[in-house]
C-alpha cells in the first residue's frame, strides 16, 4: 500500500471510532427521541467508514474474501439497492405525476424522469472508479464474481 492509503486507511478507522464512542455516549447518557435519530445518521456513516476503509479496495484482490467482507459487502449492496432504489421510484413517481398531474410541468418530468434514471442505475449496479459512468459495469462485475 502507498503511503496515503495507510493514512486514508488510519484516519478513517480513528473517525468511526470516534462515531461508534459518540454513538455508545448517545445510548448511555442521553435521553428522549433525538439520541435514536442520531444514532440512525451515525450508523451508516459508521457502516461506511468501515467499508472504505477496510475492504473497498479489495476488488483486485487474489485472496479469497473474509467472512466479516462478505457480511459488510451484503449489507453495503442490498441497503444501497433499497434506499437509493426507493429514491428511484419516488423519483419515477413525481415522473409520472408531472406528467400527468393538474399543472404538466415538462421540466419537472424531465428532472424527475432524469433522476430517477440515475438512482435506479446506481441502486443496481453501483459507482464505478471514475467520475463518469463508463467503468460502472466493469467495477459491478468485479463485485459480483468477488461476493457470489
Amino acid at each position: 500500500m502507498e503511503r496515503w492509503e495507510v493514512i486514508e486507511r488510519f484516519v478513517l478507522i480513528v473517525i468511526a471510532a470516534l462515531l461508534v464512542a459518540l454513538g455508545l455516549w448517545l445510548l448511555l447518557f442521553r435521553s428522549g427521541p433525538e439520541r435514536f435519530a442520531w444514532l440512525a445518521l451515525l450508523t451508516p456513516c459508521v457502516f461506511w467508514l468501515f467499508w472504505q476503509a477496510l475492504y473497498e479496495d479489495n476488488l483486485e484482490s487474489t485472496h479469497p474474501p473474509s467472512s466479516g467482507e462478505y457480511l459488510l459487502a451484503f449489507i453495503w449492496f442490498w441497503s444501497r439497492r433499497l434506499v437509493i432504489g426507493a429514491i428511484s421510484v419516488m423519483c419515477a413517481a413525481g415522473f409520472v405525476y408531472a406528467l400527468v398531474g393538474p399543472d404538466k410541468i415538462i421540466e419537472g418530468a424531465l428532472a424527475c424522469g432524469v433522476l430517477s434514471f440515475f438512482a435506479g442505475w446506481v441502486a443496481l449496479f453501483g459507482c464505478g472508479k471514475e467520475m463518469s459512468m463508463s467503468d460502472d459495469l466493469r467495477i459491478h462485475r468485479q463485485r459480483r464474481n468477488r461476493y457470489e
